[in-house]
Parts: structure tokens; C-alpha cells; sequence
């Protein structure tokens, strides 16, 4: 009888531990938090922190579930005063932890709740390749060589710059992912890499490396398919885009959480916005 009251007790006591599971080592930001704040009271850089989530600028939404790259978990300090005016220090938890392998962080919108039915409706890779008419070459075309298409290898109809701009538009809804190069999530790059792949030019991944190609174009100049670039979270191009004409480009945002179109004039872009880049040219500007 007393080994199975000492068991009672024995599984009580453990009932007591609190449990800790992955879902609460994120950071949910609260009003008053800074990016800067949250990184010093997990012990991280901010930069990891916009990485990990794709975040450009130092902006944060109140709400936002923000995933803290470090894996120990840790404890934060925060100084209140106690009834007699002196200041006592409590230390609050705070675990951070990483997304599993394979999680698909951008099915959910930053407020934690489900996307539209809109954005459900994801191409398939067969739908963008018929949109793109498919070059039928036999090599892809290297980065910064201009294409030129003949009739009989796409749609006599329209020109590679109209079929990239379709395929790029089409992808539109498709969900954000950081560090993601499928339909089922990209990021910006990723994004850009996969719109020109389907023209059978093939690009580098980062924004970085993208930004070494092409011709260098002036932004009065600027032509339906450059590709423009920004400096978001780090000094060198961090963000790109396609230009669509009127001063419009489409781009996977962190930001909106999906693949959308933006204006150049809007005051966050008109502030970081470092250049382009022309891949593209017609038969008639490759004579000329």
C-alpha cells in the first residue's frame, strides 16, 4: 500500500513540470518590442533573427510569431518594483528554437492565421511551362547572355519578355518561404530564379549573385522584365524583383507573405532601392 501511495505521489509531482514543447520556444512580438530588444534578450543578432524569417527591415507586427534561431533555451531578466519601491529582478522563460526540417512556415500569414482560399490555388509547374512556351533548346542559355527566340521555338505571338512576364504573374498568391525554390513557397530570389528557369535561362540563387548579371540599366530606362534590386536587412542587395512596366514589379514579399506586385514609388522601395539589371533582349536590340 505505501509503494502505491509513493507512486500517486511520484506521478503528481511530475504532473507539476511545466512541459516544454517547440510551439512555445517562438517569440511573439509584443507592443514595444524592437528587433534589437528581442535579439538581446535571446542572445542573438538581429540579422539571424531576419534570416531565420525573412524579414526585411526592422519593422515587426504586433502578434507576429517570430521563430529565434540559437536552439538552447534561455532565460531573460526583466527589473519591477515590489510594493516597497525597490527594484527586484525576475527572470521570465524564453526557449528559442528552430522550425523543423521541411516546415512550411509560409502556409500561415504572420498573424497566425490560414491564407485565402486564393492562395490554394497554386500553378503547377506544367501550367507555368505551357505560359512560357518553352524554349526548345537543348542547353539552358548561361546567366547574362541575351536570349533571342525564334518563331518556331515558342509562340510567334509573343515576345520572351511577354512570356516571362506571364509566368510570372500567374505565379501570383504563391506563398513566402524563406529559402524556398518550389511552388509551394519561395522567396525572392528563389522566386526570380524559378520565373526565368522556365525560359530556359538558368540564374544564381541569391539576390546577390543576381545582381552580377546582365547589363546594367538606368531606372528611367527601365524595360517590362529587368530585374530590380534593393538593400533590405544587409548592405549588399539583399531583395529583387521583376519590373512589369508603369513603374510596377511583381516579388516574392516577406513582408505580404506571398508573391504580389508593388510600386517602385512606394516610400519603403523608393528608400532601398539600389539598381537593375536587363538579362533579357529582343532580336531587334541584339541587332542594333
Amino acid at each position: 500500500m505505501k509503494q502505491l501511495f509513493a507512486l500517486f505521489a511520484a506521478l503528481a509531482a511530475l504532473a507539476a513540470i511545466p512541459v516544454v514543447s517547440l510551439a512555445d520556444a517562438t517569440h511573439v512580438v509584443r507592443k514595444g518590442d524592437t528587433l534589437g530588444k528581442i535579439a538581446r534578450a535571446h542572445h542573438v543578432s538581429a540579422s539571424k533573427i531576419q534570416a531565420a524569417n525573412g524579414i526585411e527591415g526592422t519593422h515587426l507586427s504586433v502578434g507576429t510569431k517570430l521563430v529565434i534561431p540559437g536552439g538552447k533555451a534561455h532565460s531573460k531578466r526583466r527589473k519591477v518594483r515590489s510594493g516597497k519601491g525597490k527594484r527586484v529582478t525576475v527572470r521570465e522563460s524564453a526557449l528559442p528554437d528552430d522550425p523543423p526540417p521541411g516546415a512550411q512556415l509560409s502556409l500561415v500569414d504572420p498573424q497566425g492565421s490560414a491564407l485565402s482560399a486564393e492562395a490554394w490555388k497554386l500553378p503547377t509547374e506544367a501550367e507555368l511551362a505551357e505560359l512560357a512556351g518553352s524554349v526548345k533548346e537543348t542547353d539552358t542559355a548561361p546567366p547574362g547572355v541575351a536570349a533571342s527566340v525564334a518563331p518556331e521555338a515558342g509562340k510567334a505571338d509573343a515576345s520572351i519578355k511577354d512570356r516571362l512576364l506571364r509566368v510570372a504573374q500567374r505565379m501570383l498568391a504563391v506563398p513566402y518561404r524563406f529559402g524556398g525554390t518550389t511552388l509551394w513557397g519561395l522567396d525572392c530570389s528563389g522566386f526570380v530564379q524559378k520565373t526565368f528557369a522556365f525560359l530556359n535561362l538558368d540564374l544564381p540563387r541569391s539576390a546577390r549573385e543576381q545582381f552580377r548579371e546582365g547589363a546594367k540599366v538606368a531606372k528611367a530606362d527601365l524595360s517590362p522584365g529587368d530585374l530590380v534590386f534593393f538593400r533590405t536587412y544587409a548592405k549588399y542587395p539583399s531583395h529583387v524583383g521583376i519590373y512589369l512596366g508603369d513603374n510596377r514589379f511583381v516579388h516574392a514579399s516577406s513582408r505580404e507573405r506571398k508573391v504580389t506586385v508593388e510600386s517602385l514609388d512606394t516610400p519603403y522601395y523608393v528608400k532601398r532601392y539600389i539598381g537593375a539589371k536587363r538579362l533579357l533582349f529582343e532580336q531587334n536590340q541584339i541587332e542594333n
